[in-house]
């Protein structure tokens, strides 16, 4: 297994909580759940799905979204092989499940983090858009 990978391990169901959103994006809304079993029992977290007008696009949006963290998982353990030991970086890795038929990308929950975006700025710990040069 990787350095720098946060997997799901054997945690292979979730209990999902549909009248719990946690975010609603343009393309997907993002619903609180709850692992069942493996090593992430009872561990919260949260489950993905497109809307229905976007669904069509989610079989690519799931694959590229594994290429995309198994190459910052890559330059992760790269970084993580000489960085002190307080700044190693993990990368979570999510799964796909199928609940009630919906596909949702699921992930553990991580509080009380900083939503960084693209290279064009960063949003800042009161919500507002910071913008880099």
């Amino acid at each position: 297994m990787s350095s720098a990978a946060r997997t799901n391990l054997t945690s292979n169901r979730v209990a999902l909580n549909p009248n719990l959103v946690i975010g609603v994006g343009v393309f997907r809304t993002c619903y609180a759940g709850t692992y069942l079993c493996g090593n992430r029992n009872s561990q919260e977290a949260v489950c993905k799905c497109f809307k229905h007008q976007f669904s069509g696009i989610e079989s690519d949006y799931f694959r590229h979204d594994f290429q995309i963290a198994d190459k910052a998982i890559q330059y992760a353990e790269e970084w993580n092989q000489f960085c002190d030991s307080d700044e190693t970086i993990l990368i979570t890795k999510g799964d796909v499940h199928t609940i009630g038929g919906k596909k949702y990308l699921v992930e553990p929950l991580i509080r009380y983090f900083k939503k960084f975006t693209s290279n064009n700025g960063w949003i800042s710990d009161d919500g507002s858009w910071t913008s880099e040069a």
